[in-house]
């Protein structure tokens, strides 16, 4: 009797870790909650964000701010016009690490956080950020993609789009867009900032 509780044991333990989510599965399942016109595409992208941070380095800031203050009009002349509301999360993170924040334009319209300091914060954060290899990335993308194919199936598209990320992937090609059906439900207009260098700089101004 001791023998078979002794062995029933870890297999109970390794049942319930069995079923417990997965932090890739859990992030998946956030994003399709939060945004449910997501699509593959939109999954990389949020994961790749995750591990790469704003995907370059900006070895000249003038053309980011000069890139940022063109985003901010357009972006204000849109809300303006009522083409679509601004969103109600002002920040969210990304991936299943949360190691990167999308940081959303509208604080820097309404003023919660200067042009400036959103700025200074995401050039920080594309020179200064840890350092993943693409061999790295791709790796942890598998595993992601894993989770889909084994999970979340029923997404528009899923395997085509998969197929079409990995053949981006052989190409060279490691950062994408968002998809047409998350930019046209979405309209994202955000900066990638580090976890670290968003609470040290800018969270407390959203809160």
């Amino acid at each position: 009797m001791k023998r078979i509780r002794f062995l029933l044991i870890p297999l109970l333990v390794l049942l319930f870790v069995r079923c417990q989510p997965s932090l890739v599965e859990t992030a998946i399942r956030q994003q399709l909650q939060d945004y449910p016109e997501s699509r593959v595409q939109d999954i990389y992208k949020s994961f790749c964000q995750d591990n790469l941070g704003p995907g370059h380095l900006v070895p000249n800031p003038e053309s980011a701010r000069e890139y940022l203050r063109e985003e901010l009009l357009s972006y204000r002349e849109d809300l303006d016009s009522l083409r679509y509301p601004a969103p109600q999360r002002r920040y969210y993170p990304v991936g299943d690490k949360g190691d990167y924040i999308r940081v959303d334009l509208s604080v820097v319209l309404d003023s919660l956080i200067s042009e400036e300091a959103l700025l200074d914060a995401f050039v920080r954060s594309a020179n200064e950020g840890r350092t993943v290899s693409p061999q790295q990335w791709v790796a942890k993308w598998n595993e992601v993609a894993k989770v889909i194919r084994r999970d979340f199936g029923l997404i528009p598209d899923a395997e085509k789009d998969l197929e079409r990320i990995d053949a981006a992937i052989r190409e060279g090609q490691l950062i994408m867009h968002h998809s047409a059906e998350f930019g046209s439900a979405y309209h994202p207009h955000y900066r990638i900032v580090a976890r670290n260098i968003f609470e040290a700089q800018l969270k407390a101004h959203l809160d």
